[in-house]
């Protein structure tokens, strides 16, 4: 029976490099690009991707693209002088607040990105201030 030494093996550890070795500098400069890489391009993608979800949705739930395609059609199909005057009144008095809040939550998402971007250098500049005063 052959006996193993599992603390010798590193066969199971994924190297940075395949000649040797890596060094704790090696594995330091990776861990810090790697953690660039997804802080300033995976995550803002991500972001960017929510926010095409989320105008999505917010325009579904508010109907905006579909009132604003409908907008001269009478309210409930009714083509009577009153049907007409009340759908084009209803959608001119629902509109605007639909789009206001559409635009709200899509300049709050992106003020959440745009935070996120910052932050660190946001955290490294109040770090150095702090020291040097």
């Amino acid at each position: 029976m052959e006996s193993k030494n599992t603390i010798l093996d590193n066969s199971g550890q994924q190297s940075l490099s395949e000649v040797k070795i890596d060094s704790y500098q090696m594995i330091l400069i990776y861990s810090f690009q790697n953690f660039l890489r997804w802080w300033y391009i995976k995550m803002p993608l991500w972001h960017l991707r929510r926010l095409a979800r989320l105008s999505t949705v917010v325009d579904d739930q508010f109907s905006i693209s579909l009132l604003l395609k409908n907008f001269f059609i009478p309210w409930h199909r009714d083509y009577s002088a009153i049907g007409i005057l009340f759908g084009i009144v209803m959608k001119l008095l629902y509109l605007p607040i639909a789009i206001t809040i559409y635009l709200i939550s899509v300049i709050f998402y992106i003020a959440i990105t745009i935070g996120w971007v910052l932050l660190p250098i946001a955290t490294i500049v109040f770090i150095l201030t702090s020291i040097f005063r």
